[in-house]
């Protein structure tokens, strides 16, 4: 039930990217263990080389407004596509440094597609839907 809630606003937040240099459009939403929600897009300048993942602005808010590690919950991911495979290229590294092993990352497509991983696994996960 809380999925289908969070694909929704995920989906309202998709408009708000900024890529001007693909169509690649991602949001994502990040649950505290209060409840509080932090909510993120992707930002790409013209060049392609210099990117802001979803989830990094989202956690980057949580950390601004106080949060450590330890207080996140759940990650919420879209890609604007049917390929829930693109979101092979979320940041690992800063998902892993403020989520515990055990939290649940839940990765979305537009079209209802839906896979779940936990943080302790998202490198040894591998996109083959």
């Amino acid at each position: 039930m809380d999925n289908e809630k969070y694909r929704k606003k995920l989906v309202k937040l998709l408009p708000n990217c900024c890529v001007p240099s693909d169509s690649l459009h991602f949001a994502s939403i990040v649950v505290m263990k209060d409840g509080t929600e932090f909510y993120g897009v992707n930002v790409k300048n013209a060049v392609f080389r210099d990117a802001i993942f979803a989830e990094q602005s989202a956690i980057a808010q949580a950390i601004t407004s106080g949060y450590k590690k330890g207080d996140f919950e759940k990650l919420y991911l879209m890609v604007g596509s049917e390929k829930i495979s693109d979101l092979k290229y979320l940041d690992r590294a800063v998902i892993t440094e403020f989520f515990t092993g055990e939290c649940e990352v839940i990765c979305m497509n537009l079209f209802g597609q839906e896979v779940v991983l936990q943080v302790n696994n998202l490198y040894s996960s591998v996109f083959n839907y």
